[in-house]
């Protein structure tokens, strides 16, 4: 064999083996489906309690005069005028932070934003139809760090606000089926609140703290 026939050989495999590796790079790891399993359980479990606080009822709010230590009404029962009250300090909860800490042992970063927006900033609503469609209301954030009460408070929102929550996962009925790289993507037997049978897909996301959800299971 020539020198040059052995070089276009040598160049042939490898590039061969960069395109095998690039290959299993994109693929990236398999992981054991039983781990991604019990991942889901504990994971789907917690997310109840983190999806109470967004869009169920919320913490549990106290009176600000008791908060306060007040013997009568103050003239600003609330913080601003806007209709928050201080977070009871038995929930746990005494920041955004701590909220926001929460919620990140459950979801990923990215859905954890899209939360952390309507909790803490507000989102702005189109109200109106026609020529009316342009005008904007603003649905105020859940939660603030409150420096009149000097801990967290909450919005106390009425039931439009909220969503139908309620959903029971059989989660001994977990089962995988996908997975790629770090992503993987499980079936779930469910009973909506309505009480219709559904088996709910929901995608799970390898993090560099672990598994977390990467769609809401509300």
């Amino acid at each position: 064999m020539t020198e040059m026939k052995k070089g276009a050989l040598r160049a042939v495999c490898l590039l061969f083996c960069l395109i095998l590796a690039a290959a299993l790079f994109s693929c990236g790891a398999k992981y054991d489906d039983g781990e991604i399993v019990s991942a889901a359980k504990e994971l789907i479990a917690d997310s109840e309690a983190i999806n109470e606080i967004y869009f169920g009822d919320g913490l549990p709010l106290v009176d600000p005069n008791e908060f306060l230590g007040l013997l009568y009404p103050s003239e600003s029962e609330d913080d601003g005028g806007l209709g928050y009250r201080p977070v009871d300090p038995s929930s746990g909860y005494a920041s955004v932070d701590d909220i926001k800490a929460a919620t990140l042992l459950v979801y990923t970063a990215d859905y954890s934003e899209i939360l952390f927006t309507a909790a803490f900033t507000g989102l702005p609503v189109t109200v109106g139809e026609g020529e009316n469609a342009e005008r904007q209301a603003v649905t105020l954030a859940r939660y603030m760090d409150s420096e009149y009460y000097g801990t967290l408070a909450g919005r106390a929102v009425d039931e439009s606000e909220k969503l139908p929550l309620g959903r029971v996962y059989d989660l001994e009925g977990i089962s995988v089926v996908s997975q790629r790289g770090g992503t993987a993507t499980v079936s779930v037997p469910s009973v909506s609140r309505d009480g219709e049978k559904e088996d709910v897909e929901l995608v799970l996301k390898m993090t560099a703290e672990g598994w977390r959800l990467d769609t809401p299971t509300y």
